[in-house]
């Protein structure tokens, strides 16, 4: 199927968005991420409607693509703010949605008062943590990726070995075999996936949420599943874009702690939190990994030294995976390095 033209999607739009039937539209290009998935921000000079709109052209290369629309609706009943969508084109892979804005948490980093943000973050996330699946819709419940399980785990083990740390580690491909099957990796594995799930984010990082009115909003969450709340906790305090201070982690872990207690009982702990800690890490860098060098995206390499960073201090922290922290020191500046 040939790509949409500009002028193809300017009248589709007219026909879609609210109150734009009269109107002229721009289409600026958003760049932004590591998917198959483009965004365009259509806005409208005259007409009724709101002033601008968000156009997703998405492919069938991933399975998570289309279920980004029914994961919309379990955001919805989980009581999750969520985007409006105005139409969805299935056929076209074509969708109108609400703009939000342009500004996401990476980008409100170096602004006061940041944790309040996190907290807000924190707060949308819990609505899905409280959430198991077994208490949607059953056509929702089917909608749902493949929940993190055991093999889940290990392929994301295995992920950050592949693309990771067989490119950067100093490591002999001997000494990485050697470590990929110690009884820590597994046992990590299975110890995470032998816990009761609720529904999680999957990539509850800051640069999948945006900050309107003070507020915060998830986007980006097609990948919604059953797994440990944790791993989206893990997700978004270890964040590789942003840097948060010991300090401000356990602040922020705390508060969620607390929320979560005083709204439902549930008890998060922080030796779950750093188990998850180093799986989101390794699934984080065997991505860098393979979109920095493998897709040649070269501006994910600059975000390994940070990505490293935080795992040597949950492995300092926790003694989980012995060896890990010694296979991740590099052979080259990251920066510096090239596709190949």
């Amino acid at each position: 199927m040939l790509p949409p033209t500009d002028d193809y999607l300017r009248s589709e739009s007219c026909r879609y968005v609210p109150g734009w039937e009269e109107a002229l539209v721009r289409l600026d290009l958003i760049v932004k991420g590591g998917s198959d998935r483009y965004y365009y921000r259509a806005t409208a000079h005259g007409g009724a409607g709101p002033e601008s709109a968000i156009i997703m052209v998405y492919t069938d290369k991933r399975a998570d693509n289309p279920a980004f629309f029914s994961a919309t609706e379990v955001l919805r009943c989980c009581g999750a703010r969520t985007m409006e969508i105005y139409h969805h084109d299935a056929l076209q892979r074509l969708a109108w949605m609400e703009d939000l804005g342009r500004e996401d948490l990476w980008e409100r980093r170096q602004i006061d008062p940041v944790l309040a943000y996190y907290r807000d973050t924190l707060k949308q996330g819990a609505f899905l943590h409280r959430r198991p699946a077994a208490s949607l819709p059953a056509e929702l419940q089917e909608s749902l990726q493949p929940a993190f399980d055991a093999r889940l785990y290990q392929w994301e083990q295995g992920y950050f070995f592949d693309q990771f740390a067989s490119r950067f580690s100093t490591f002999s491909p001997e000494q990485l075999d050697a470590l990929r099957h110690s009884a820590s990796f597994a046992e990590l594995a299975e110890s995470l996936a032998a816990l009761p799930r609720s529904l999680v984010h999957r990539d509850f990082q800051s640069q999948n949420i945006i900050v309107r009115d003070g507020r915060a909003w998830m986007i980006d969450y097609q990948g919604v599943r059953e797994g440990r709340p944790e791993y989206d906790v893990a997700s978004l305090l270890y964040d590789p874009y942003v840097t948060l201070s010991t300090a401000e982690r356990a602040e922020l872990f705390a508060y969620y702690q607390n929320l979560r207690r005083e709204t439902d009982g549930a008890e998060v702990t922080a030796e779950v939190l750093a188990m998850a800690a180093c799986q989101r890490l390794m699934q984080a860098l065997g991505a860098y990994g393979k979109l920095g060098v493998g897709d040649g995206k070269t501006a994910f390499l600059r975000h390994i030294p940070a990505a490293v960073a935080n795992l040597q201090e949950v492995l300092a922290s926790s003694g989980l995976l012995p060896g890990l922290a010694e296979a991740l020191v590099m052979r080259d500046r990251v920066q510096d390095s090239s596709p190949t």
